[in-house]
């Protein structure tokens, strides 16, 4: 079989196997996808609160977070680290809007994989102008031995054309 045939035959397994807008279940429990969705809830919320703890808190133990001009952050203790550094370093910034848009969510055998965009914007502690960027991001999420859900891997990049604000 040519690769591109392999490709195509591939690309329309995966295609045929979609249910609803985008979600791709081979968990047999359809409450999956209610847990992951609280996960995105409790993100959105830590996001807003700018809570170093509860940002940890949604990742497994052995996490890993990839952002962008970063080296790599192992592990929920180093992510915890990092998120307390951002907050000392600027302090009183608030996160004024954070809203991500799930583009692709597919659950096979208690890990799930995602991608989204998101619009975020923060002002600075004493500076009037407020922030904004786009960005996307690829996640792994793992099913917890309770039913919940973390975050096992994320990598979040700016979207085209986004600079971070300095």
């Amino acid at each position: 079989m040519t690769r591109s045939m392999f490709l195509f035959v591939f690309a329309l397994a995966g295609f045929t196997r979609l249910v609803g807008s985008g979600v791709v279940l081979d968990d047999p429990s359809v409450s999956a996808r209610a847990e992951i969705e609280k996960l995105h809830q409790q993100d959105v919320s830590a996001t807003l609160a700018h809570d170093p703890q509860a940002l940890a808190n949604l990742f497994t133990e052995d996490g890993v977070l990839l952002e962008p001009d970063a080296a790599p952050i192992i592990g929920r203790a180093a992510i915890l680290a990092a998120n307390k550094k951002d907050v000392a370093e600027h302090p009183g910034t608030r996160v004024l809007s954070y809203k991500p848009e799930i583009r692709d969510l597919q659950i096979r055998d208690g890990v799930a994989y995602e991608w989204d965009v998101f619009d975020a914007s923060f002002q600075e502690a004493g500076k009037n102008n407020v922030q904004h960027f786009r960005a996307k991001a690829l996640r792994v999420l793992r099913r917890q031995p309770d039913g919940t859900w973390k975050f096992a891997r994320v990598m979040w990049n700016l979207a085209e054309g986004q600079h971070l604000p300095q």
